[in-house]
């Protein structure tokens, strides 16, 4: 599916990065997930220069504030993460519902709004500190974004966008459950067809947060706030990017989750006894990848 328009804004890549299960998501081997977490700061400092530019105090400033976040996130948020993980192995080996996969999904973001919030102080800072020229360096970064976004989804035909829905889909099932029979894959390209993602909306959308994000950093790079105050700012722009203030938009990624939901219990209630092994095998290496990263050392 489209990639969701909060994954494209800095501060929140950030901290999206951050949640290893979603890493888990996008790295195709275990021993991947424990390089790509140990090189997340420098990797994630990297990714924020190249959108703002940063003089030479801002970016000491950020490399600390990553690698506290990062160790942070160690320390408290990898445990758990792995104490999930541990408890969807017996989950696993049954049927499921739409409704525990939804579960699963909102737990996932309860830990994002954890992190989201202790990062929030870091944030605030930087902002304060930006200047006239990076914001306008952020409006170029931004608007090459929304180009690079049309192209993949906007400017294809329904035909192509759908082949490349189902392809991703298909993919990302396979690397938790092997090779999928025909009748899966039938079974998930039919999911897709009668889940279609409005793409006029989402570039809608997108493009309402690119500007919620250039008005709230604007009103904190003139300044006047206090810390205290520039962190409510951010405060409340992430909840606006996390929960869309467009009703419209909000009834459609409701009903979007919920279908999403029903094709992966339906996928997984359909999984043989050797596909769902497979997952939990996927899993307790992902929990052994957590805990000996959370590991003191």
């Amino acid at each position: 599916m489209p990639s969701s328009a909060l994954s494209r804004l800095p501060f929140f890549r950030i901290i999206r990065a951050l949640l290893v299960t979603l890493t888990v998501l996008l790295l195709g081997a275990c021993s991947m997930v424990r390089l790509g977490y140990d090189q997340l700061p420098s990797l994630t400092y990297w990714w924020v220069d190249s959108y703002f530019d940063l003089n030479d105090a801002q970016s000491v400033a950020l490399r600390r504030d990553l690698e506290s976040l990062h160790s942070w996130h160690r320390s408290q948020e990898l445990p758990q993460l792995a104490k999930l993980l541990a408890s969807l192995q017996t989950q696993a080996l049954q049927d499921t519902t739409p409704q525990f996969t939804c579960q699963v999904i909102d737990q996932l973001k309860a830990h994002l709004q954890v992190v989201l919030t202790q990062a929030e102080p870091g944030l605030a800072t930087l902002v304060r500190q930006l200047t006239p020229a990076q914001m306008q360096h952020l409006a170029h970064q931004l608007d090459k974004r929304e180009h690079a976004w049309r192209e993949e989804w906007v400017q294809i035909s329904p035909a192509k966008l759908t082949k490349r829905r189902t392809e991703r889909l298909i993919e990302r099932s396979e690397s938790f459950y092997g090779r999928l029979s025909d009748s899966q894959r039938s079974l998930l390209t039919s999911s897709v067809l009668a889940n279609p993602y409005d793409v006029v909306q989402a570039e809608a959308e997108m493009l309402r947060r690119h500007q919620d994000l250039r008005q709230t950093l604007q009103a904190l790079v003139q300044g006047g706030d206090s810390a205290s105050q520039a962190q409510a700012r951010l405060h409340a722009l992430q909840q606006r990017l996390l929960d869309s203030p467009n009703t419209s938009y909000r009834t459609q990624i409701a009903a979007f989750t919920q279908a999403n939901c029903a094709s992966f219990a339906q996928l997984h209630n359909s999984a043989s006894p050797a596909q769902r092994q497979q997952l939990v095998s996927r899993l307790q290496a992902y929990e052994l990848d957590l805990r000996t990263l959370s590991a003191p050392r």
